[in-house]
């Protein structure tokens, strides 16, 4: 088993996903990501692991301007409430730091719960498990890269 960016691009490449792996400067937002590569914050995919009342750790996939709804994701993840995820539980679960956390291929399963309004887009980007790669994909694709509820 490799890097979990490794992963990822293999996954790419075994699903037969078309995509572009991009090069840039260190990023550790959605922002910073979106100005790096001259494209609308709409366009970059927003990971967030969080943390449920009872101890799962799980994950919401949204476009990067874009808040989550804590009440309504907590109804169909079945909790009581949702809190983000310590940074070392990020790192166990993700297997990389906050600001880098990708929609798929993480080194322990999660829940992923995505936001439909993210499959609307055309192109989308997001950060491999590193801060200085980022993927374009479609938006489309997203949900043939491993099992995501629509929330």
């Amino acid at each position: 088993m490799g890097s979990p960016e490794e992963n990822i691009l293999n996954l790419l490449k075994e699903r037969q996903i078309p995509h572009e792996v991009l090069e840039h400067p260190p990023v550790y937002t959605n922002a910073a990501m979106a100005e790096a590569l001259g494209v609308a914050l709409g366009e970059t995919v927003k990971n967030i692991m969080l943390e449920t009342s009872e101890g799962e750790i799980i994950l919401v996939v949204l476009p990067g301007d874009q808040r989550f709804d804590a009440k309504r994701l907590s109804t169909k993840a079945e909790t009581k409430r949702v809190s983000f995820a310590k940074p070392d539980k990020v790192k166990e679960f993700a297997g990389c730091e906050v600001g880098c956390v990708p929609p798929f291929g993480h080194v322990k399963s999660v829940r992923v719960f995505l936001d439909p309004a993210l499959l609307a887009k055309g192109q989308v980007y997001f950060n491999p498990a590193s801060h200085t790669r980022s993927v374009r994909l479609a938006a489309a694709d997203l949900p043939k890269l491993g099992a995501m509820i629509q929330f």
